[in-house]
């Protein structure tokens, strides 16, 4: 199977939802508006049909203090990407419906390794 294949392929699958982490601009995701190129940390909730994707924001403030807490990520010898060195939140209270474009490797981070993180995330409403 050549590269265009497997991209197609994850086009109509997707990426495994509550476990896949990924890192898009505030300008992209508008979690926080005033900072549009800042990066944000976002968990895969639901790859729909159609060209939208459903995820939770991850968030180091204090703001959040009432959501799913999700500690700082220890495994970047397997993920080099990801740099969720910090303890953070993810914001199950605000789903955000992002374009299926901005959700590719590119964009990857890593996969949530914590089984409660991934249930909670897959079980929470949108």
């Amino acid at each position: 199977m050549g590269l265009e294949q497997l991209a197609a392929l994850l086009g109509e699958i997707g990426y495994p939802e509550g476990e896949t982490w990924f890192h898009q601009t505030e300008a992209v995701v508008g979690f926080a508006p005033q900072k549009p190129d800042a990066m944000r940390a976002i968990i895969l909730r639901r790859w729909q049909k159609g060209p939208t994707a459903v995820v939770f924001p991850r968030s180091t403030s204090e703001l959040a203090k009432h959501e799913l807490p999700n500690q700082a990520h220890t495994h970047q010898a397997a993920w080099p990407k990801c740099w969720l060195r910090d303890n953070g939140r993810i914001v199950l209270s605000r789903a955000v419906v992002l374009a299926k474009d901005a959700l590719d490797e590119a964009h990857r981070l890593c996969t949530e390794d914590d089984p409660a993180t991934i249930a909670a995330v897959k079980a929470a409403r949108w």
